[in-house]
């Protein structure tokens, strides 16, 4: 025992001083096998709505620059201006996408709100949320702003992390009104005597820079022009530190770092690290014998995305930091939209063709648009801005869509300043080298889990080392009937486990003892509920835009105006005189769809309001349906027959809620636990076309109300349901329509998968009453992480 306790420190020992011996890149690498980025983005059909509406979208998961499987689940969720949750949607992730749509009210008052969307493993790192601001045109008319004057807010940042002394420093700055938009400022740095040093303003969103030698023991401040009486302190500076630069140059990333020579020696520069998601992409060893040290960082080999460039000591402690963009183009998958057939007079068919290069494969989507009812002339945030910009960056970056629309080098300037004053989600490189790394808290839960207990009822016992039938049955009879029916078994404590399963909406999860009259009262205590939990969220920033064009407002209510008349939402009253449905009506209309509903020779046992005494539903129904014989086979299986007034003999095809199944998974059902039995003489849905028998299990108040029996039925909330866009088809569609077409969305594809070289997509659909502009929006990922974007509005023809 003792060698054992001797063992046992030892190799603690070792292992301490395995983890302390660690480089940062390896403990950082380690974080990131245990912890890998997740990414997710929305491709949205439009940028703003009317109440009423629907937000269509398509998500698409990145990890490691390329399409993300590792996600089986993602959350989207609709909130107000005050971040408080108006609607949340579930969907399932396939290969790395899904679709799916968020219905708005219609009592939806105007203003601003925000989609937002996530994974579980999205939220092991903070920062990777999805995030979009929308604009709402509804019920209450949007307010018009009173023009004010903005309250300014200045903020510095030294390039680097710190102000030094006696050294030149670059200081970038960034100006934001009350509501953290943009403004445009000028003004002059002043020292704490009032005395002129230099003179600033921004070159683009509130956005400059200007240069500093600072003085030890003295103090900085801007005062702005249009507010020259107000201070905005520049952060103190410090005699012990480096200066640290970045410049864009045709060879690469030009850097500098400069010491004081009086600094001590901790704050000399040992090597510095280049990191982009997560990934270690150089390590470089620095000359220890200079203050002064300079040279070019290649960049024409990376992969595109920021590159986080740190300045370390020799006792591996950071010193400075720089972020910078590298913008290679290896993510654009080239494709264009060319016009086939333009034509803008209502109801007309319009043809466009997506022209892509190269061979294909991957997942994309489509969205056409009345570009008269778009806010924007360029969406402010598209695929790739998002993946390789915003998703990286704390906090609000404007219009980061700009970024990627050009290659002037004026707009390299205006991004290398958001890579200025703009924080980092990621981690702290002190975090990494003290093991402060947070684990990872969450899993990907494999699509819908279901876990419990299974007792005997009334008792403490488990159904323990059992046989149970699983089976699972939408609530609502208009999704459909198909479902799971499976036998599994209990473990030694009752304990059972499905993984693994997709069902949409509320669905009836009925679990039974198959044994027939032997068949035990079971009741079933499930865990918590794996799909439907609440995860711990961190506040979405929300910028309130107040700035839209006033035209496009007018124009957006006008469209809610129209909706409602189409809709029929400001007609009067109208009293509708109905018949009564009788008590089988009802029944029928609340459990049968389809082939099932109605029929003149077709008869109903209701059993609901009934306790009957019987083994099972076939001793049951012996005698009590005329024409009805209940009989054994020669294995012992029921065999259920109809005689109609001596015409014809068969055998009954059986059905358990609109299923096709047979009398074993029938027979363990309680009679406690169904609703009603119909008799059909002739069905067209059975093989032959002979007659079927159909048992409704309770469900609803229905179900409530049964009594206890050796089946126990749960209400599962599922995904939720994905619907489909609806596209009018005016070849097809004959006479006047009554109803106006007034859709701002045209066409919606969200669901293209392509595997093909040089593809050519048809993109069809017919033109609505009053559209003359068309907006199209094409987005994209590939297997191999290249992105297709395409945002055109097509006139003329053209």
């Amino acid at each position: 025992m003792i060698l054992k306790k001797l063992f046992l420190l030892t190799a603690g020992i070792l292992c301490l001083q395995w983890m302390c011996a660690q480089t940062p890149e390896q403990k950082l690498d380690n974080w990131n096998q245990r912890n890998p980025i997740e990414k997710i983005y929305l491709h949205l059909d439009r940028e703003s709505y009317i109440s009423g509406q629907t937000i269509w979208l398509k998500a698409y998961c990145m990890s490691d620059y390329t399409i993300s499987t590792h996600n089986s689940t993602i959350y989207v969720e609709l909130l107000n201006s005050r971040s408080q949750l108006i609607s949340r949607k579930i969907f399932p992730a396939y290969l790395g996408v899904t679709l799916g749509q968020i219905e708005l009210p219609e009592t939806l008052a105007s203003g601003a709100y925000q989609v937002r969307a996530y994974s579980p493993l999205m939220l092991n790192q903070p920062g990777f949320m999805y995030h979009k601001e929308i604009t709402v045109f509804g019920a209450t008319a949007k307010e018009a702003s009173k023009k004010k004057a903005p309250s300014i807010d200045l903020q510095f940042f030294p390039e680097g992390g710190n102000l030094v002394t006696t050294l030149l420093n670059t200081v970038a700055f960034k100006a934001v009104d009350q509501n953290g938009y943009p403004v445009t400022i000028a003004g002059k740095l002043k020292n704490s005597k009032g005395e002129e040093i230099t003179t600033l303003a921004s070159k683009h969103d509130g956005m400059g820079r200007f240069a500093l030698v600072p003085q030890a023991g003295e103090a900085y401040y801007v005062a702005l022009d249009n507010n020259p009486a107000k201070q905005y302190p520049l952060p103190a500076a410090t005699n012990k530190g480096i200066t640290f630069s970045i410049t864009n140059s045709a060879k690469g990333k030009q850097f500098k770092i400069e010491r004081t020579a009086d600094a001590p020696e901790a704050f000399r520069p040992a090597y510095m690290i280049g990191q982009m998601q997560n990934q270690v992409i150089f390590k470089q060893p620095l000359k220890q014998d200079k203050d002064q040290l300079g040279g070019v960082i290649q960049t024409a080999n990376l992969l595109s995305g920021i590159l986080q460039v740190t300045v370390f000591n020799k006792d591996d402690m950071p010193l400075a930091e720089r972020l910078t963009f590298v913008d290679s183009k290896e993510y654009i998958l080239p494709g264009t939209i060319s016009v086939d057939t333009f034509n803008n007079t209502a109801h007309q068919k319009n043809r466009f063709t997506l022209n892509l290069k190269d061979t294909v494969i991957g997942h994309f989507s489509i969205s056409v648009t009345d570009a008269d009812y778009e806010t924007t002339d360029y969406r402010p945030l598209n695929i790739y801005s998002y993946f390789l910009l915003s998703s990286d960056l704390k906090g609000y970056i404007n219009d980061p869509a700009y970024y990627f629309r050009s290659d002037a080098s004026a707009v390299k300037e205006d991004l290398d300043l958001v890579m200025m004053t703009n924080g980092w989600t990621r981690f702290k490189w002190k975090d990494v080298v003290q093991n402060k790394l947070p684990a990872p808290q969450y899993i990907d839960p494999l699509y819908i889990n279901l876990k419990g207990t299974v007792n005997i009822e009334g008792t403490r016992k488990p159904f323990a080392n059992k046989d149970l039938l699983v089976m699972t049955t939408p609530v609502d009879s208009t999704q459909g009937k198909g479902g799971l029916m499976k036998m599994i078994k209990t473990d030694s404590s009752g304990r059972f486990h499905l993984d693994t399963l997709i069902f949409y909406d509320n669905t009836r999860i009925l679990f039974s003892d198959i044994k027939g009259k032997k068949s035990k009262f079971i009741r079933v205590k499930m865990d918590a509920d794996s799909l439907n939990r609440n995860y711990h969220m961190e506040m979405s920033p929300f910028q309130v835009n107040d700035s839209l064009d006033l035209t496009a407002e007018n124009k957006m209510q006008g469209a809610y105006n129209d909706y409602l008349r189409a809709e029929g939402k400001t007609l009067a009253n109208v009293t509708v005189k109905a018949r009564q449905k009788t008590d089988q009506e009802k029944l029928e209309s609340e459990y049968t769809s389809g082939l099932f509903s109605g029929g003149i020779n077709s008869r109903i046992l209701d059993l609901r309001n009934e306790n009957p005494v019987a083994a099972n539903i076939f001793d049951y129904i012996q005698g009590r349906l005329p024409g009805v014989t209940v009989s054994r086979d020669t294995e012992g299986q029921y065999v259920v027959r109809y005689r109609d007034g001596g015409f014809g003999n068969g055998k009954l095809s059986l059905y358990l809620d609109e299923m096709h199944t047979d009398a074993t998974m029938i027979e363990g059902i309680p009679i406690s636990q169904i609703a009603f039995i119909k008799l059909m003489g002739t069905f067209v849905g059975a093989p032959g076309g002979g007659g079927a028998l159909a048992i409704y299990t309770k469900k609803g108040a229905d179900l409530s109300a049964a009594i206890e029996s050796s089946t126990d039925i749960i209400t599962y909330k599922g995904y939720s349901i994905i619907k489909q866009f609806y596209q009018p088809n005016y070849d097809l569609r004959t006479g006047d329509n009554a109803k106006a077409d007034n859709r701002l969305t045209l066409s919606w594809t969200p669901d293209m998968y392509l595997a093909n070289i040089n593809p050519k997509v048809p993109i069809v659909f017919y033109n609505n009453d009053r559209t003359k502009r068309f907006k199209i929006v094409v987005e994209g990922l590939t297997n191999d992480g290249r992105m297709l974007m395409l945002e055109k509005t097509i006139e003329n023809g053209n």
